[in-house]
């Protein structure tokens, strides 16, 4: 292929009607080229609800169960929550500086990092996690849903179970959980970047939702409940760290903090692509993200303290679905409208975190995975089905193995996370040449030893080795050191920052080919039209009139 081919086909179509070129290539579709202008329409408002639809949830809202049950009192849990959910946000800014700034997401990142070939490791890792969130929150799904149905039929509750005891659910679990999955489908038909009105809607709803469960158990109990006394111990059934091994459990309730979102921190570029500004993601993630997780796991807490002082008979209801069913159970008709609504804002929370959090991003990855055969809505819609054979019902039913695994995999994520973060701000200095993202061969410069960058893996090596024996001591019988423990303990930060400083020493040994270059043409139309060179010294930015945009300055035109 002759340079003036490759440049041909890098002319990206401005409309899906002319997609036939996407065919020519297994590097490159529609849905994984830089976004042009009119393909970005999420403003500061529109992440301000992505956040508030995926931080009202039913994990958020049962976290202040783990840390509890670490020892932690109610405040010390809460001290432990903001300052973890502002390290999210840290997090989640950097790593939404890539998708916001050139316009692609995940697995384009890692193209450039690990190199062409390489990338593929991060991407089936984010895959996989795809497939088995979007069970697990689908499962969660169909239980608000059946709590929702059960406040209108309230028979579905002694419907006739064709399953033995042994399968961890019964017919009516079952049938609401396919039918979460089928209402589901209409709604992946709908672009991402057409999201930011449902988000808006979902993430008010929800907040109202909850506002009106917290205030309502402020009033019922005059207060915030047994777990907010001295007694919370008792009730949780954990003595009560002291000394050292309080500390210690919070540094691991932190660092669980963003562990628990670890798959979204990284693949955080996905959205921030549609950013119609770069400036759009930062200020709404900074606030958003800590104010959502704080006062979702408070409510949480106080929820359920409530519960626990009119429902005893019931145990601790850490799950919104439970509280709200001994709600209808212990009350009347009021009760049955007021179980209905709040479901109801439950279940658009749910769509909302499934959908965006784990099906979208599924179908992303699966997009840049297969581009010639697969777009984001295919993808999408095989990671919902891939919830049946996930069998999240198994996995759900006291799998503690399962819950430290998923919870421990951020000993995995969090070295990737600051490879890509390090690799873009301190080696490439936020530069990138994105042609060169879609060739598989030595003249791309992320093409790097045969489509691997050595680099990447020896450093993400040395930073999940630390933290692996902790790891494999949470999902087995091994024992270890306490010191080990404690490294595990700070499982996210460590491995983050080990990966990406040794990937920046090693970069400085041992230089990749390439750092600085960009784009001689504006070949995708990303920053204004395409099929010309931009000024001596201009920045083509998406608006006219911005200057914070990456430059793509040049000087000559592309040599055949």
């Amino acid at each position: 292929m002759t340079r003036n081919e490759l440049i041909e086909k890098l002319q990206v179509p401005q409309r899906e009607e002319e997609a036939e070129v996407w065919q020519q290539s297994r590097w490159l579709n529609r849905d994984n080229v830089p976004l042009p202008p009119y393909r970005r329409s999420w403003g500061a408002w529109s992440y301000v609800g992505y956040w508030c639809a995926t931080g009202i949830n039913i994990s958020g809202w049962t976290g202040g169960s783990s840390l509890l049950s670490l020892g932690l009192s109610v405040g010390e849990a809460m001290a432990v929550v903001v300052i973890g959910q502002c390290l999210v946000a840290g997090a989640c800014v950097l790593t939404g500086l890539f998708g916001a700034e050139w316009h692609v997401g995940f697995p384009l990142w890692n193209r450039a990092t690990w190199g062409m070939k390489a990338s593929f490791f991060p991407l089936l890792n984010r895959i996989a996690l795809s497939f088995t969130w979007s069970a697990t929150q689908a499962w969660f799904g169909g239980q608000v849903l059946k709590t929702l149905l059960g406040s209108i039929f309230p028979s579905i509750y002694n419907m006739h179970n064709p399953f033995p005891v042994s399968t961890a659910m019964d017919g009516a679990d079952f049938m609401c959980f396919l039918l979460f999955l089928l209402i589901s489908i209409p709604f992946i038909y709908i672009p991402p970047e057409q999201y930011r009105i449902p988000f808006l809607f979902t993430g008010a709803i929800s907040t109202v939702a909850c506002f009106a469960l917290f205030i309502w158990s402020l009033a019922r109990a005059h207060g915030g409940g047994p777990l907010i006394g001295s007694e919370a111990m008792a009730i949780v059934g954990v003595e009560k760290a002291r000394g050292s091994a309080l500390g210690w459990a919070m540094v691991y309730g932190i660092s669980s903090q963003m562990g628990q979102i670890c798959a979204g921190i990284l693949n955080n570029s996905d959205y921030t692509r549609f950013a119609v500004h770069p400036r759009a993601q930062i200020i709404s993630q900074v606030v958003v993200i800590p104010v959502m997780g704080v006062l979702t796991c408070l409510i949480g807490i106080i929820c359920t303290s409530v519960a626990a002082q009119f429902y005893p008979e019931e145990g601790l209801l850490w799950a919104p679905y439970d509280l709200l069913s001994a709600v209808q159970k212990n009350g009347g008709r009021g009760a049955r409208a007021g179980v209905f609504f709040a479901s109801l804002a439950f279940l658009f929370a749910q769509f909302g975190i499934n959908i965006a959090g784990n099906a979208i991003s599924g179908g992303i990855d699966l997009a840049s995975l297969f581009p010639k055969w697969v777009n984001i809505r295919r993808g999408a819609y095989f990671t919902t089905l891939m919830a049946l054979p996930m069998c999240p019902w198994a996995l759900v039913s006291g799998a503690t193995v399962y819950i430290s695994v998923m919870s421990g995999y951020a000993t995995f994520l969090a070295p990737m996370t600051g490879l890509m973060v390090f690799d873009y701000i301190f080696i490439r200095k936020r530069q990138i040449k994105l042609s060169d993202l879609y060739q598989c061969n030595p003249s791309s410069i992320y093409y790097y030893y045969k489509g691997v960058n050595l680099r990447a893996a020896i450093a993400w090596v040395c930073g999940v080795a630390p933290c692996f024996p902790g790891f494999l001591a949470s999902v087995s019988t091994v024992k270890i050191s306490l010191g080990a423990t404690y490294v595990y303990y700070l499982c996210w930060p460590l491995g983050f920052t080990i990966s990406g400083v040794v990937f920046v020493i090693l970069s400085k040994i041992w230089p990749p080919n390439g750092i600085g270059e960009v784009d001689e043409y504006d070949y995708f139309g990303t920053f204004g039209e395409p099929n010309g060179p931009s000024p001596i010294g201009t920045v083509i930015p998406e608006d006219g009139t911005d200057k914070d945009e990456p430059a793509l300055v040049h000087a000559i035109p592309l040599r055949e």
